[in-house]
């Protein structure tokens, strides 16, 4: 029977993880800065004129522009999926190339690399879905895991010029990057100088890393940007040196815990062997302490939000790849297999149930931008210049940091055209609503105010059970006079809940929704009693004797 390795080859991994990161990347909708990016357009003009007053990022903000413009929805996502795959494969190949092996072996690593960046990413949908930060942090960090594996590969062969315009080119996006990223590859390559054979090449690939990073950090419109941060700039080295080594640099470094462990299990497991190829080993090293150069790079940033934090996880990644090929390049068949299964267990218990909210929580908010659409066209028909809408509500996630971004970039009213879209907090996921178990009620609960029907709630095997009410009128401003909405549960059991709330409705078209508690299956309620009271009086009242919920047939 031939080895899982050798029946599970590096391009069928590939091309799984291209599948794996496409599906939820299909219904990743257009939000936050991807807006401002789109009315950028593919004018250069615009996009000097955005350097010069705003970002350095000049290589990603083209891209960006260039993505949303270019391709249709499906076809940017498409690419970004396929860059997510490529950023593995690089860091992947990077250990191979440093032996010159070529992309031979076992693929677990590739899986490995994969599974440990999802589950440990400081914001995953923030760096490697929403289009604009992925063109800020994910393909970043595939130019600089791109440009490390063709510089090892370079160091056993024979260069000429297409090789050395190549390393240049690389090396300018890799130095073009992110600000304290561009730090680190300048200071792997000049170890790279001093230690490997291509010292030309090296030299060159420095050159474009050098090129690149003055430009990125050495632009106008980074020096323009920072006199945003007026408190920060007050600050003296010394405070700025405690803010950032005392405060935020433990809380970044100590987020990549998951990848830490692993390090520490393949060096445990590096011990057990005769033979460890110790240049490999200090390889890992190097690229280890990288990552925590390029957290402390950040002493620089006024603001650091938790994506930064992807450059430095890219690097731990390395460093974890150059591990594990020393590990699975033995021929310690027991160790291999003990070592690859704790690992994949450990991740398996991870990413799996990560994948899978992540799935449905995207989807949700997909089916939810189809609602907002609705809204601001039907605004818009009904000749008007302003509108409101619901913020994006996340179903459970492993992480809280997996959301995709939350700022509203102004640049959406213009693209929707529009001038003033203001975005009210959603409490709970309103897409889809007409498909949850509903009981069809009409109870005038004030003046001008009527409960139609009252849906059962619920994200998903018994998560959040909560009780929805669709209200005709402004029973807002019932709320705001003191009223509240009081809700008495009583349960078939004989047990009883008050889920009296004031909290303010959501408006969703021509229906506002008021959410209450309820924590139990509907199908356990004997009897529902509701209605509006004051601390000084009832405003109504109502019983519902054995509610029967159901779902609406198409």
């Amino acid at each position: 029977m031939r080895p899982l390795n050798k029946v599970i080859s590096p391009s069928l991994c590939f091309l799984a993880m291209f599948v794996i990161v496409l599906i939820p990347s299909l219904h990743i909708p257009m939000q936050s800065d991807d807006y401002a990016y789109y009315s950028l357009g593919l004018s250069l003009d615009a996009q000097l004129i955005h350097y010069l007053g705003w970002s350095g990022r000049i290589v990603t903000n083209i891209i960006s522009s260039y993505l949303l413009n270019l391709f249709p929805h499906y076809g940017y996502e498409i690419i970004n999926s396929f860059v997510f795959a490529l950023l593995i494969a690089f860091i992947f190949l990077i250990p191979k190339a440093a032996d010159g092996q070529g992309v031979k072996g076992t693929a677990i690593s590739l899986l490995l690399i994969f599974t440990l960046y999802w589950v440990s990413n400081p914001s995953l949908g923030e760096t490697s879905f929403w289009i604009v930060g992925s063109a800020n942090y994910l393909w970043p960090s595939m130019f600089v895991a791109g440009y490390f594996s063709f510089l090892f590969y370079c160091q056993h062969r024979n260069t000429d010029t297409r090789h050395l315009l190549f390393g240049l080119v690389l090396g300018f996006l890799a130095g073009c990057s992110n600000e304290n990223t561009s730090v680190v590859v300048l200071l792997i390559t000049l170890f790279v100088i001093f230690s490997e054979k291509n010292k030309l090449l090296s030299f060159i690939a420095m050159l474009g890393s050098a090129i690149g990073a003055g430009v990125l950090i050495l632009s106008p419109g980074n020096g323009i940007r920072a006199k945003v941060f007026s408190d920060w700039r007050s600050l003296s080295l010394n405070q700025k040196f405690e803010l950032h080594f005392f405060e935020r640099f433990p809380s970044i470094v100590s987020g990549y815990w998951q990848v830490y462990l692993v390090l520490i299990v393949s060096l445990f497991a590096i011990c057990v062997l005769s033979k460890a190829d110790k240049r490999q080993i200090l390889y890992a090293f190097v690229f280890f302490i990288g990552a925590f150069l390029a957290s402390a790079a950040f002493i620089a940033s006024p603001f650091i939000p938790a994506r930064s934090g992807n450059g430095a996880l890219v690097f731990l990644l390395i460093s974890f790849s150059f591990l594990v090929n020393v590990i699975l390049q033995s021929d310690f068949r027991r160790l291999k297999v003990m070592y690859a299964s704790a690992v994949v267990l450990f991740l398996g218990v991870y990413f799996v149930p990560s994948y899978y909210w992540f799935n449905i929580a995207v989807g949700e908010v997909w089916a939810q931008s189809k609602v907002r659409d609705s809204m601001l066209l039907e605004a818009k028909v009904n000749g008007l210049r302003e509108a409101t809408i619901p913020s994006y509500y996340y179903t459970k996630l492993l992480k809280e940091s997996d959301k995709l971004s939350s700022f509203d970039n102004s640049s959406a009213d213009s693209y929707y055209g529009l001038d003033k879209i203001t975005y009210v907090p959603a409490t709970f996921n309103y897409a889809n609503i007409q498909n949850l178990p509903k009981l069809n009620v009409d109870l005038l609960i004030n003046d001008g105010v009527k409960i139609n029907s009252i849906y059962s709630y619920e994200e998903g095997g018994g998560y959040k059970r909560k009780l929805l009410f669709e209200v005709v009128g402004d029973i807002n401003k019932t709320f705001n006079q003191g009223a509240f909405l009081y809700v008495h549960v009583f349960l078939k059991d004989g047990s009883y809940f008050n889920r009296d709330t004031g909290a303010a409705a959501l408006t969703i078209g021509k229906n506002s929704y008021v959410l209450a508690d309820l924590g139990v299956d509907h199908n356990k309620i004997q009897r529902i009693e509701l209605g509006m009271y004051k601390t000084t009086e009832m405003l109504s009242s109502f019983v519902i004797e054995e509610p029967n919920f159901s779902v609406d047939a198409d």
